[in-house]
């Protein structure tokens, strides 16, 4: 008899754009090729999904966008997005769980999620699989947290991670397990954006904020040094005005482009540009990264031990805080030819063979 294992993630039917929402999505999709899956989410993504009400963290994000609602919420939490979500997946999903017994449960969205399958191990002996994506992201702290639940198995995306979760808990179980990527929605052949933009076009995506860890101004500064170089950012955030007047002066308004667009329409945006660089710090893993070497583009990376395993040979990586060093990688790459380096560095991630592996360790426990 298969398995019977619950994928947890509240925003996996409401916002296809986030990292653990794609991620909850796609293993649910490919697991269910060994187990009897449930999709628990707030609205119907999958034939998988069970739909039980919430209030998803992308639902209080948008309330947000309303500076009174904003002042309310924030004066209370940080990240009031994430603690509302955690109370009301909680009060929704632990009935459930309690009435359809699962043999191991994966939460997909941090504390909340870990919190209803605590209940349920404590009643049931549930297990508990649970993927770290924050890393050692804010000097782990989300990871400390996280490891208070005591997962069965934890699994993690690189052995330096690994490592610092058994230095708190040696008896926990870690596995490492990387990301992974849908190959026949991101691939070089297919429909291309028009971003009306000439010459080598560089592509970077993330959040517009002055104040988050995607550090856009570094690619903007060096693009600007790259000769017949244009940049194409790919992105939404309070921060807009500021990027476009950033790039107004160090580019030119005939050098670079700021566009948002759906989630469905990022293959076509990859498809488009000649190269993908994102400047980012303390990156947990960097799904785009593979989204951008799946669709044929070569990529340059901020110089870490993740970035330096997850591009391979398909890029380049530097100090992109040295605007000549990160400029001068930047030219390299347009400049190479790299044929299938990087189709090549991203058909290692794909989904199936990260499902088999998440497979592996499911019927281990």
């Amino acid at each position: 008899m298969k398995k019977k294992v619950a994928v947890i993630h509240p925003e996996a039917g409401f916002s296809s754009s986030g990292g653990s929402q794609l991620s909850a999505y796609e293993m649910a999709e490919h697991l269910a090729k060994f187990f009897n899956v449930k999709l628990l989410s707030s609205s119907k993504c999958s034939e998988l999904s069970v739909v039980i009400p919430c209030i998803p963290r992308g639902k209080v994000k948008k309330a947000q966008q309303n500076k009174i609602v904003d002042w309310l919420l924030t004066r209370f939490v940080s990240n009031p997005s994430l603690l509302i979500e955690a109370i009301t997946s909680f009060l929704t999903y632990t009935p459930y769980l309690l009435f359809k017994k699962a043999d191991v449960i994966y939460p997909n969205n941090d504390y909340g999620g870990l919190a209803v399958a605590y209940v349920a191990r404590k009643i049931y002996k549930t297990s508990i699989l649970y993927t770290e994506r924050a890393g050692m992201v804010s000097g782990g702290k989300v990871l400390r947290r996280n490891l208070k639940f005591k997962p069965d198995c934890l699994v993690v995306f690189n052995e330096e991670t690994k490592r610092y979760a058994q230095s708190i808990n040696p008896q926990q179980r870690v596995e490492v397990i990387p990301n992974g990527v849908n190959l026949s929605l991101f691939s070089p052949s297919g429909e291309k954006f028009d971003h009306g933009l000439s010459g080598s076009v560089v592509l970077t995506v993330g959040s517009l904020n002055r104040r988050n860890h995607k550090r856009l101004h570094l690619a903007v500064d060096a693009v600007s040094k790259v000769p017949d170089g244009a940049l194409l950012i790919c992105g939404d955030g309070p921060d807009k005005q500021y990027f476009e007047e950033l790039c107004s002066r160090k580019l030119g308004p005939s050098r670079f482009k700021i566009v948002t667009v759906d989630f469905s329409d990022i293959p076509k945006v990859y498809r488009s540009v000649d190269l993908f660089s994102l400047p980012s710090e303390d990156e947990p893993f960097g799904r785009v990264y593979l989204e951008a070497m799946a669709s044929g583009l070569p990529v340059v990376a901020t110089d870490d031990a993740m970035r330096r395993t997850l591009i391979g040979n398909a890029g380049f990586v530097c100090n992109v805080e040295d605007s000549q060093e990160y400029s001068l990688a930047l030219k390299a790459a347009l400049d190479k030819d790299w044929g299938n380096l990087p189709i090549e560095q991203a058909s290692n991630y794909s989904w199936q063979n990260v499902a088999e592996r998440y497979a592996e360790v499911i019927n281990s426990m």
